[in-house]
């Protein structure tokens, strides 16, 4: 029965580690200077996003409120004082849709560039 339960929890946490990994990436969208990008630690399992614009020269931290299958939620402060829940969830593989409520309500539409 421990067997089991071993195989099924590594099994769990595969599967949960492989849905992160597809929001890793370089995420551009045509609607807005900022970009995306987003890295996964598999050793820790835990993901990273930073958003920024070269345009602008800012930088947004976004800190991860919940993560499911599809979906991403952060709360983003950027350094000129905009405040916003984000969002993103995975449309396919290569296509991300971020809604922005607070300072701004938007739906940006992302594009991964790299892998």
């Amino acid at each position: 029965m421990r067997n089991k339960i071993t195989v099924l929890l590594l099994l769990i946490a595969t599967s949960v580690s492989a849905q992160l990994e597809k929001f890793e990436g370089f995420w551009m969208s045509s609607d807005t200077s900022f970009n995306t990008l987003i890295t996964h630690n598999s050793s820790n399992d835990l993901l990273t996003l930073s958003s920024f614009s070269f345009t602008d020269n800012t930088l947004v931290g976004e800190s991860i409120k919940s993560v499911s299958d599809n979906e991403i939620n952060t709360i983003s402060i950027s350094e000129n004082n905009w405040n916003l829940l984000v969002k993103y969830t995975m449309v396919n593989d290569t296509i991300m849709k971020a809604s922005l409520t607070g300072s701004t309500t938007i739906t940006l539409i992302y594009e991964k560039i790299i892998d």
